[in-house]
């Protein structure tokens, strides 16, 4: 027996379109109308999100100058208590504190250099991070070196314990440098201008 496949009924067809010049006009108006909304919301977004990752940088730089400052007044006060000529037992104390604060100052440092780090800033501002981080390394390494001198002096290595400290002296001076580079980037930055060269 064969199977008879019923025909389809014929689709009707659609009417033309007619678009007058004007509709057309006013159509491509309209898109073009649409887009540029899109772009002036868009960078609205993005200027807001760019405000938002400098304050978020601000703050950060800030909460790490507040606690360094608590660290320089611990040296300021160890730097005042030390006398000029200690006597052994007097020596052996002031090299425990300023082990107890290279420690201390070691892991303040370490923080905020993983917080900064950490942060993301439009591209104008990357330099000042970059010099902020790297003064927080040299730092950083400053208090290392002190906790080493006050070990190897510790085990009576005073002659080791002597260059420990100037590697720390040379570990400020680079500390000062990086944060002198942090403000000329950060000026420039906030000019829109290129920093010039340190």
């Amino acid at each position: 027996m064969d199977i008879q496949i019923p025909k389809l009924p014929a689709l009707p067809r659609l009417p033309a379109i007619a678009v007058s010049r004007r509709q057309a006009l006013i159509a491509a108006g309209a898109a073009v109308a649409v887009i540029a909304a899109a772009f002036i919301g868009w960078t609205l977004f993005t200027e807001h999100a760019k405000e938002q990752q400098v304050a978020t940088f601000a703050n950060h730089i800030a909460a790490s100058e507040s606690d360094l400052s608590r660290v320089y007044e611990k040296i300021s006060a160890h730097m005042r208590s030390v006398p000029k000529n200690p006597a052994p037992a007097g020596a052996d104390a002031s090299m425990r504190e300023l082990a107890a604060i290279g420690d201390y100052g070691r892991a303040v440092t370490a923080y905020h250099r993983q917080v900064i780090g950490a942060d993301t800033v439009p591209e104008a501002y990357t330099g000042a991070q970059s010099a902020y981080i790297r003064a927080l390394d040299n730092l950083n390494r400053a208090f290392s070196l002190w906790s080493s001198a006050a070990a190897a002096y510790d085990i009576k290595e005073y002659t080791a314990a002597t260059d420990t400290l100037k590697r720390a002296d040379e570990a400020w001076r680079e500390y000062a440098a990086a944060i002198a580079d942090y403000e000329r980037e950060l000026r420039a930055a906030e000019a829109g201008e290129t920093p010039p060269p340190a």
